[in-house]
């Protein structure tokens, strides 16, 4: 249990700093990473067998999926398309889980609960990459890259609308 809360810790962290740090895209990725992480242990204090089960979870993250995905399409950032893959990843964990119940539960916990991690990782070090290129370009006509380039933004997607 005390992995759990250690895990609850780490994602609040990493969602404030991407709060504080990642614009709009860090305040909804943040804050709906919270919000799941949070559904999930609420539900589970009043049925432990439906939280535990991968047609919950996969409702779950495949909602988390689906809102990272509108934020990636809408960024201008690379950070969210991360956070995609990732969250593409734990998805996928669940259908495995579903469609191949033989699995013993290890495995499956493992599968399904290793994406979290990195996931929230990406969460506060995207932004703080961004904006550290930020502040790096708001230094000096060229952005304190010396060569010449007057980008607002080096982390920018250019493809991307917004």
């Amino acid at each position: 249990m005390l992995i759990v809360y250690m895990f609850i810790a780490l994602a609040g962290l990493c969602c404030a700093v991407a709060a504080v740090n990642g614009g709009w895209e860090g305040r909804w990725a943040g804050g709906l990473t919270m919000l799941t992480i949070l559904a999930g242990r609420a539900v589970g204090t009043f049925d432990l067998q439906l939280a535990t089960s991968p047609e919950f979870k996969l409702c779950l993250d495949g909602a988390l999926l689906a809102a990272f995905a509108a934020i990636m399409l809408r960024s201008r950032r690379w950070w969210p398309i991360w956070l995609v893959g990732l969250q593409g990843n734990a998805v996928l964990a669940h259908v495995s889980g579903i469609m191949i119940p033989s699995h013993t539960a290890i495995i499956y916990r493992g599968l399904e609960s290793f994406w979290g991690i990195p996931m929230v990782l990406v969460l506060a070090t995207g932004p703080l990459l961004d904006r550290a290129v930020k502040l790096a370009t708001n230094q000096g006509s060229d952005g304190g890259r010396g060569d010449g380039t007057t980008s607002s933004s080096a982390c920018a997607r250019p493809d991307a609308g917004g």
